[in-house]
């Protein structure tokens, strides 16, 4: 009976998008600053309670529409940062094979496989060439 409840009032709910989760972890950030005391830590608790309000108020918005609007324009304007940690996250967990470089005159990130000496590496994109050691 409760699930079904639970059920029917979440139905066409906006649900935790990436706001509602960008919105979560800054209340917890300024929850965990409450510990400074004194008034700094009243205006960030009031700041985490402010965060903790406004992400329920998206989670539960049934106007999905807008919801979706604000998404995307969000996405598009951290593209830059989000694609920057994407690639970042990749070149650690490829750095024991691949050695990274960067092209001088494009600045595009290349990749040569480690352990070959001094090599000649050609862009892809403008077709420079320089030398790298690997």
């Amino acid at each position: 009976m409760i699930r079904r409840f639970l059920y029917n009032f979440f139905q066409g709910r906006n649900g935790f998008d990436p706001i509602a989760k960008l919105t979560v972890a800054l209340a917890l950030a300024a929850a965990l600053l409450t510990l400074f005391g004194g008034w700094v830590g009243l205006v960030f608790d009031l700041a985490a309670m402010a965060l903790m309000v406004y992400t329920w108020w998206r989670v539960l918005s049934r106007n999905i529409y807008k919801r979706q609007e604000e998404v995307r324009r969000y996405l598009d304007r951290t593209s830059g940062l989000r694609q920057y940690f994407r690639n970042l996250r990749t070149r650690f967990s490829q750095r024991r094979e691949y050695k990274f470089f960067t092209c001088p005159t494009c600045h595009t990130m290349l990749r040569v496989p480690r352990g070959k000496g001094k090599i000649q590496i050609t862009c892809r994109k403008c077709g420079n060439r320089f030398s790298g050691k690997t």
